[in-house]
């Protein structure tokens, strides 16, 4: 079957240390591990465990961008004060510690430290019928995705979660959406204040099962754009 058109790619995200709040790009590749950079840090406890923002919500007081030269191997955090440390300064780690109320140091994984797949997709129409859930515009980083997509005209809110089990072309890149993607506390979180609103995450879990966007492992590795098309296969379909 011939692959279908689904829309574009609106907006791409990416975030350096899981549970920080991350960084808007324009381009970028997607490889086996999903994004170029995505998640390849994280906090870790005394114990050695991977700290979340599920559990340590003012973890996502910290914000990590990679600096404009292009390279992805260390990205600079801006603490809630603003003061601006490198991954691995030990400064951050202290900041961090104090914030959270516990030891935490930063730790590094090539293949990137996810939940359940490389590849988080949220689709426009979805963030527009959530916003009239809840009764307000919500930030899209609540939600976290790496990828947007604007829909084509064909498609309602909530068109991704029949793309599960099916490959979707990308850009260059083809992602299998394995499933959909299960809320967490994270999405009562305004990113800008902190501040918590419960209705959100108790809308989702009334009206969708508490499902929201879709996961994806990548097969096809490749350069994603902003306005790149966005193509649907067929199930079993893949390139």
């Amino acid at each position: 079957m011939a692959p279908r058109d689904a829309g574009i790619v609106a907006d791409l995200w990416r975030y350096p240390v899981k549970s920080f709040a991350g960084e808007r790009v324009r381009e970028i590749f997607v490889g086996p591990y999903g994004l170029q950079g995505d998640r390849r840090f994280a906090a870790v406890g005394a114990d050695g465990s991977v700290l979340t923002a599920r559990r340590t919500t003012s973890m996502l007081g910290f914000r990590a961008r990679f600096p404009g030269s292009g390279r992805v191997d260390r990205p600079v955090v801006t603490a809630p004060d603003g003061t601006e440390l490198p991954v691995d300064d030990p400064q951050l780690s202290r900041a961090l510690s104090d914030a959270l109320g516990q030891t935490a140091t930063m730790a590094q994984s090539g293949a990137g430290v996810f939940d359940a797949a490389p590849v988080h997709i949220v689709t426009d129409r979805s963030l527009r019928m959530m916003d009239e859930w809840a009764g307000q515009e919500l930030d899209v980083a609540r939600f976290r995705p790496n990828i947007v997509v604007e829909l084509g005209n064909d498609d309602d809110a909530f068109a991704e979660a029949g793309w599960v089990g099916r490959g979707i072309e990308i850009g260059q890149a083809v992602v299998r959406i394995v499933s959909p993607t299960e809320r967490c506390v994270v999405t009562t979180i305004d990113p800008d204040t902190l501040d918590r609103d419960r209705a959100v995450l108790a809308e989702l879990a009334r009206r969708r099962d508490n499902l929201f966007g879709v996961y994806g492992q990548v097969v096809r590795p490749g350069w994603v754009r902003v306005g790149d098309p966005v193509r649907a296969h067929g199930r079993g379909g893949s390139s």
